[in-house]
Parts: C-alpha cells; structure tokens; sequence
C-alpha cells in the first residue's frame, strides 16, 4: 500500500494545489493529513473544505489547536515569554482566522484526534499527546523510541517541523 502524508498546510493554496497535481501523479492508495491547515495563511476556509471534500483522516496539529483552543495557545506562550511580540502577531491572525472559519469548521478542526494509526503507520502532529512538542532533529534512537514506541507501530510519522522529507518504506 502506497500512502501519502501531507502536512503543515497552513491556508497556503498555493502550495496545496502543487501538492494536489503531484499527488495526481504519485497516485496514492490513501492519503493522511498531518495537522496545521488553517492557520497563517490566505485560504484557511479553502484548504479545510477541500481536505473534509477529499476525505483524508488526519491529526490535530498545534495551529488547529491554537484556533480551537486558545487556551492551550496562551499556555505554550507563557512558556516563552521573550517571544511575545511574536504571540501579539499569532493571536491576531488566529482571531482573524477563526472568524473565517465560523464555528462549524472550527468543531471539525477540533474534532481532529491526536494520533491516527493505520498499521503499520502511527501518525501524530509532534508527539502523541502533545501536538506542540516535538523531538528534536538530533534526538537518538532511545528518545524517539520512548516518546512513539507506546503507539505500537514500527513506523511513526510527524509534521510540525516543517522539514519536507520523501521517502519509501517498505515491509
């Protein structure tokens, strides 16, 4: 089986619609959504429409969860308290962003669950119960395996980094 994952979207159509015609060609037997697709850019409303049209199962990414939960927002914030003029940027565009979305799309968004398993696959947004955290790129094999080795699959996959990376596995 041929599966595809696409993820960190973030209301850019113009970068999903290339997406789209590759995988046209690469013809996928199932495509999976990683999560971050409204968020920042200029087709929010667009871009969860066409994904809730097409199908795809996915994950909640830490921009959804931003958007539904503003809560949790404020709690990574206030992690960071140097970035604040960064946060000021990100909590108006998630207000703008929210008001584009309306509230039906917005309880799809959080209707979106932290992992999807599709064996052999486990997919999560950063890390199984957070989708704000992630490993870091140098992270060694004893870190990934105690942070995805409770979803009990041998392959696990996550966004959030907004590192592209192609590649094949095969059993």
């Amino acid at each position: 089986m041929r599966i595809a994952i696409v993820s960190d979207i973030h209301g850019n159509r113009t970068a999903f619609e290339a997406v789209l015609a590759d995988l046209r060609q690469a013809s996928p037997d199932m495509v999976l959504h990683g999560g971050d697709l409204a968020d920042t850019g200029s087709s929010p409303v667009e871009i969860v429409d066409r994904i809730r049209s097409l199908g795809w199962h996915g994950v909640v990414g830490n921009t959804d969860q931003m958007l539904t939960c503003p809560e949790m927002f404020e709690k990574f914030a206030n992690q960071s308290a140097n970035l604040q003029s960064l946060w000021v940027v990100l909590r108006e565009m998630a207000t703008a962003t929210r008001e584009a979305l309306g509230e039906e799309r917005l309880g799809w968004l959080r209707s979106l669950p932290l992992t999807q398993i599709h064996a052999p696959i486990a997919l999560v947004h950063a890390s199984p119960e957070n989708p704000w955290r992630a490993p870091v790129p140098e992270a060694n094999d004893d870190e990934l395996q105690s942070l995805y080795g409770p979803l009990g699959q041998p392959v696990v996959v996550y966004g959030h980094i907004h590192a592209p990376t192609f590649g094949a596995w095969q059993e």
